[in-house]
């Protein structure tokens, strides 16, 4: 690719590709990237339009802009107060839809909803549909700052739909039974006749740079099988081929302290002579049940006839207790520190089932029926209740689920997993700090000495924590829970501060707990897409830091966490430690700071540093992963998208996943 140079544009082709900038006044000619020249015309004339230095991101798989950015603070408002975001937005691209590679933006692009945040922000979130077909993952979301100005646009937009055939050669009830039976083939013990499934919705499918194909969309239930599941299925609507499957079911496999002998105040409610695991003193209902180790969903209410006595049962006894205890912190976190009225922001009930199962090594969200679900432990863990990090982390897959939408599969579903992680540590944190166990997962639940996942030390959970170890693999719905170790370091560097283990890259300062927390809520509910890759997480997560008042010294050391890990690329800024008066340098990346994150990472310096993955696969043995370094020259840098050569990889070898557990059985399983 040549370099090309252009005033204050930075056009970066991201999904692993390069990034450009350069200094001269026009913008770019078309490129192997995908950048017409319609594009850079269209581009130009925003510029000159609007006098402002505006940023554009180019989707190497979509060809068309991911990321559109203006300078804060300059240029004329467009939103009135009180005006409309939906007409403003929709005719902002409508004028410039040749960027976009759009035809009509009137009737490609449905709102899906619009809001006006703490900060006086306005946000307005769309569904791409091709003749009122929507397109699987394709959205594309404004936001203006409180002036009305629009700050910035987000988007997954598929260009060249128009001409698609969208008549079905199936019906919908022959693509059900094409799902069902799929879902029947792979769950063992299960009768097609025994799984429901939604409604098909007809969808236009084009992820991961396939070809557009109109499919039928179900959501197929198989949560009372040996591995609980709901596959979201995709029936190709012309050829009944199964197109796409991943598994929605948000799992934990987590360790479950269970009965500790604690004792913890709840509230309930009376009828009676009898209490029920009932808070209704919330602006959301906590309501608790128990399976009574069967497989139902959401069982019976869990009472007692005395105040001090609850939830004695044969196995798992306390359960319960934990389970409503755990739910009533987590609820109390969201609406203390991000006036979050329950999971679903608007007062819907936190729900548990308490006794999932026999021996159930396992916890689930249910994203259908909005309610978590915990195993009472079995050969591997305790009640899986017990941890805190653990629920939190299961409670957030609903907060996931309401705002930003993560489809649980592949980046976007590392994102997803990695969220649930790094809020597991924040909401641990506001209960009970601890500077080295807030950042581990399931410590307290383990029957044997061990952890899931480490977010200082991912490679302790056998995760990469840097895109160099990318794993490419067909399982665990594309990595979700091993390839989310490298947002989940970010998060924690980007926090205290420390050296990625990969990279050697030192971020020297963290931004702290309660600005992190502030940054990764805001990123996830007002920047992140159902599609959003690592790249596009970066980009909302910086978006965020301006929103939210970090200073540029603060957003240097956020930009570093994303270099140290090798989601971005270049050197770091000059950092100061936030806590001085001392301020840092507000330019670009300043050589020489810090280790080049471009360099070769993972070279052993010999120090032997917990986590450090040295030359080994994510499996521990240097043969169960792919991987490759970023591409980079002296003028293009990766864009840190994957790091790892396309394909498929073989994670059979995930046994050492649970190697700090001694539990090389429960390897293939899903886990939280």
């Amino acid at each position: 690719m040549r370099k090309l140079a252009f005033l204050a544009l930075s056009l970066v082709a991201v999904g692993c590709s390069t990034e450009i900038q350069g200094t001269e006044a026009s913008p770019p000619e078309a490129t192997g990237d995908g950048v017409t020249v319609a594009q850079t015309q269209a581009f130009k004339a925003l510029r000159s339009d609007t006098h402002r230095a505006w940023t554009w991101v180019q989707h190497a798989d979509l060809k068309t802009p991911m990321h559109l950015e203006a300078p804060r603070g300059t240029g004329k408002p467009i939103l009135v107060k009180g005006g409309d975001a939906v007409k403003t937005t929709v005719s902002f691209v409508d004028q410039y839809k040749a960027l976009f590679k759009m035809r009509d933006a009137a009737s490609e692009l449905r709102v899906e909803r619009t809001e006006t945040d703490e900060l006086s922000m306005t946000h307005a979130r769309f569904q791409q549909v091709v003749r009122g077909v929507p397109v699987v993952g394709a959205e594309l979301a404004a936001h203006y700052d409180a002036a009305g100005r629009l700050a910035s646009i987000d988007a997954n937009y598929v260009a060249d739909l128009d001409a698609l055939d969208l008549e079905p050669a199936l019906t919908v009830d022959r693509g059900a039974e094409i799902a069902k039976a799929d879902v029947a083939q792979r769950t063992p013990g299960i009768d097609v006749d025994q799984l429901p499934a939604s409604d098909g919705k007809l969808v236009v499918f084009a992820l991961d740079g396939r070809a557009p194909k109109l499919a039928y969309e179900y959501s197929v239930r198989a949560v009372f099988g040996h591995e609980p599941a709901i596959w979201v299925t995709t029936v190709d609507a012309k050829t009944g081929e199964i197109i796409d499957r991943y598994n929605n079911l948000q799992t934990i496999e987590a360790t479950g302290m269970g009965v500790l002998g604690v004792a913890k105040k709840f509230q309930v409610s009376q009828s009676g002579a009898s209490y029920a695991m009932l808070d209704a003193t919330r602006g959301a209902q906590i309501r608790t049940y128990t399976a009574a180790n069967q497989e139902t969903i959401p069982g019976t209410t869990v009472t007692s006839n005395s105040l001090t006595t609850w939830d004695r049962t044969a196995a798992g006894a306390g359960a319960a207790v934990d389970a409503h205890f755990n739910a009533t912190a987590v609820y109390d976190y969201y609406k203390t520190v991000h006036a979050r009225n329950a999971i679903d922001g608007t007062g819907g009930a936190l729900v548990s089932t308490a006794h999932f199962g026999q021996q159930f090594d396992n916890a689930f969200w249910d994203p259908q029926l909005n309610q978590m679900a915990y195993g009472d432990g079995g050969q591997y863990f305790r009640p899986l209740s017990a941890g805190l990090d653990v629920v939190a982390h299961e409670f957030t897959h609903g907060v996931t689920s309401a705002t930003s939408n993560l489809r649980y599969q592949n980046q976007p579903g590392a994102m997803n997993e990695a969220v649930s992680d790094i809020f597991g540590a924040f909401i641990e944190h506001s209960v009970k700090a601890d500077p080295a166990k807030n950042w581990q997962m399931g410590e307290d639940i383990a029957r044997q000495a061990g952890l899931l996942r480490d977010l200082r030390n991912p490679a302790v959970g056998q995760q990469p924590a840097h895109m160099s170890r990318y794993v490419n693999t067909q399982q665990d719905d594309g990595g979700v829970h091993i390839n989310s170790g490298i947002p989940n370091n970010a998060a924690y560097l980007m926090t205290v501060g420390g050296s990625n283990p990969v990279s050697k890259v030192e971020v020297k300062y963290g931004i702290g707990w309660e600005k992190a927390e502030k940054l990764w809520y805001r990123a996830n509910t007002k920047y992140f897409l159902t599609s959003t890759n690592f790249a596009q997480a970066a980009t909302g997560v910086m978006s965020a830091a301006k929103d939210i008042g970090l200073t540029p010294n603060e957003q240097n050391i956020v930009e570093c966490a994303w270099k140290a890990t090798g989601v971005m690329q270049g050197a770091c800024a000059t950092m100061t430690d936030p806590k001085s008066t001392t301020p840092a340098p507000s330019g670009g990346d300043e050589p020489g700071d810090s280790t080049d994150p471009g360099g070769t990472p993972g070279e052993d310096d010999g120090s032997g540093d917990v986590g450090d993955e040295g030359d080994e696969g994510a499996d521990g043995t240097g043969t169960g992963t792919s991987r490759r370094k970023p591409r980079t020259t002296t003028t293009v840098t990766s864009s840190g998208c994957s790091a790892a050569p396309h394909g498929t990889t073989d994670i059979g070898a995930l046994a050492g996943v649970f190697a700090a557990l001694g539990l090389a059985a429960a390897a293939r399983r899903r886990r939280r």
